[in-house]
Parts: structure tokens; C-alpha cells; sequence
């Protein structure tokens, strides 16, 4: 019967904020470093990190404002800031060169990141994220992140809410999302566990816009692999193919049963495609 690995809880100031995240443990093997999207969080990748855990020493940030991270104290969560502690995080650490893995906003900071520090990425991993997204998805996330209420009564009532929105992800990895993106408020009640300023940003439309991919995307050098949904609203194939043939290393992989958070949606079949491609 094969032990499951637990993770260790670890903090390090980077860029001048407490940065939380997973080690995985297996210290000395290429670090692998995973970035989650808006939403997520460290614990977004526990199933991928239980399965990459044995070849790589794995290590799933919280993003600022999210999970145990520190809250951006001038509400600065631009890309351009992100990848300023992706840098420092990486730099505390010694982390030289790593493979990096994104999400969505989290892809979107890697490939920034990439882009800018060619020399430090030895392979990357976009998981559902264009350089233009459809605006399908754009006006999905949009909307959810409007409507959502502020608290709920009991977490069973979150995850009843939830699921309404979560065609493909599995109970048990919808419960384990939820779990680690909520807290219980003094009131008793559920509330969510980031910052409320990135949900204002969306809400209000004020938050910074993410540069331009497309500029970026010569100047990853590193073997690159996008991860796409086959079910996602965000990333046509038209877009994806125009990414391959811009990036000078660019590869694909389709995921079935999946829309856009890839790796909760059918988790086996994400392991599957990224570990077959490295």
C-alpha cells in the first residue's frame, strides 16, 4: 500500500510579503514551482503534486492575497508585481533553473516570468490560458465573481452553491478547493479566504490589466507545453495553435472531460499529459 506524502506548510518573505506554500519534499531534485489562478491556492494542486512529488521537489505557492499569503498591503496584485515575487521566491530559495507550472492568471505570470528570466525556466506549463482569451469565459468568470455572495451560512451551503458550477470536478476535489478557499468568520458564518480587494478589482473593473502575451512569447526559450481543456470556454483552438507556431519550443496537450481549471477537472488525465511530456 503506497504512503500518501504530506506536505509541509512553509512561509518565506519574498518581494517584501509573507509568501505560504506546499513543499512536497525530495530536496535536491529539480524544484518544480506551480502558480494557481485567480481563485486558487496551494492546495489547487494537491493531486498533481502527489504525483509529481516522486521526481520533483514540488512547491505550490499561495499567491499574495490568497490562502496563507500575505494581503498586498497597497493592493498592488499587477502581473508585473507577481512575478517580482516569483523572482524573490525563487531567489530565497535558490531555485536555479526550475520548471513552472501556471493556471490561468497563474499561467499568465508564468509566462511573464518566463519571458523575463529566460535563463532561470528549464521547462514551463500553461495550463489553460491564451494569449486572448474568449470572452465567453471572461464574462463567465465575471459573472460568478459578481454574484457570489459574501458569506454563507455553513460550508455544506458553499458547496452546494459551488457545484452548480462545476461540471467536471470530482466531490471529493470540489470539497478539498472549497475547504482551503473559505474561512469561518466571527459571525459564525463561511467566507472566502483572499483578499476582497481582487474581488472588487474584478467586480469594478479596476484592477490592472495583464500585458500583452504575444510579445512574450518569442522570448521563452525553455521547452514549453500548453495544457488545454478539450471542454474550456477560455482557450479556442485558433488561439492556441497561433501560440505553437509563436513560441520558438511550443507544445500541446488536450485534456478530455476538462473545462478550465484542467487538473481539478480530471485529474488523471492532467498527471497523465504533463508527466508523459516531460
Amino acid at each position: 500500500m503506497t504512503t500518501r506524502v504530506q506536505p509541509q506548510d512553509r512561509t518565506v518573505t519574498a518581494n517584501g510579503i509573507r509568501i505560504n506554500y506546499l513543499d512536497w519534499g525530495n530536496a535536491g531534485k529539480t524544484p518544480m514551482v506551480l502558480l494557481h489562478g485567480l481563485r486558487g491556492h496551494r492546495h489547487s494542486w494537491d493531486d498533481f503534486s502527489s504525483g509529481m512529488c516522486g521526481e520533483y521537489q514540488v512547491l505550490a505557492l499561495d499567491q499574495r492575497g490568497r490562502g496563507g499569503s500575505e494581503w498586498a498591503p497597497d493592493g498592488d496584485y499587477s502581473a508585473a508585481t507577481y512575478v517580482a515575487d516569483v523572482a524573490a521566491f525563487s531567489e530565497a530559495l535558490g531555485l536555479l533553473p526550475f520548471v513552472l507550472v501556471g493556471h490561468s492568471m497563474g499561467g499568465r505570470n508564468a509566462v511573464h516570468f518566463a519571458s523575463e528570466y529566460p535563463d532561470r525556466v528549464e521547462k514551463l506549463v500553461m495550463v489553460d490560458v491564451g494569449a486572448e482569451a474568449d470572452q465567453r469565459g471572461i464574462d463567465r468568470i465575471r459573472d460568478e465573481i459578481v454574484a457570489v455572495p459574501e458569506e454563507f451560512a455553513s460550508f455544506e451551503a458553499v458547496f452546494e452553491y459551488m457545484s452548480a458550477q462545476n461540471r467536471f470536478a470530482p466531490e471529493p476535489v470540489l470539497r478539498r478547493r472549497l475547504t482551503y478557499a473559505t474561512r469561518k468568520l466571527d459571525s459564525g458564518k463561511i467566507g472566502w479566504q483572499y483578499d476582497l480587494v481582487i474581488r472588487e478589482q474584478v467586480r469594478k473593473g479596476t484592477g490592472p490589466q495583464p500585458p500583452d502575451m504575444w510579445p512574450m512569447l518569442p522570448s521563452v526559450k525553455c521547452p514549453t507545453l500548453i495544457v488545454r481543456g478539450m471542454e474550456t470556454d477560455l482557450l479556442t483552438p485558433e488561439v492556441t495553435r497561433r501560440m505553437l507556431d509563436t513560441l520558438p519550443d511550443g507544445h500541446l496537450a488536450e485534456v478530455p472531460r476538462a473545462a478550465h481549471v484542467v487538473f481539478e477537472d480530471n485529474p488523471e488525465g492532467f498527471l497523465e499529459a504533463v508527466r508523459g511530456w516531460l
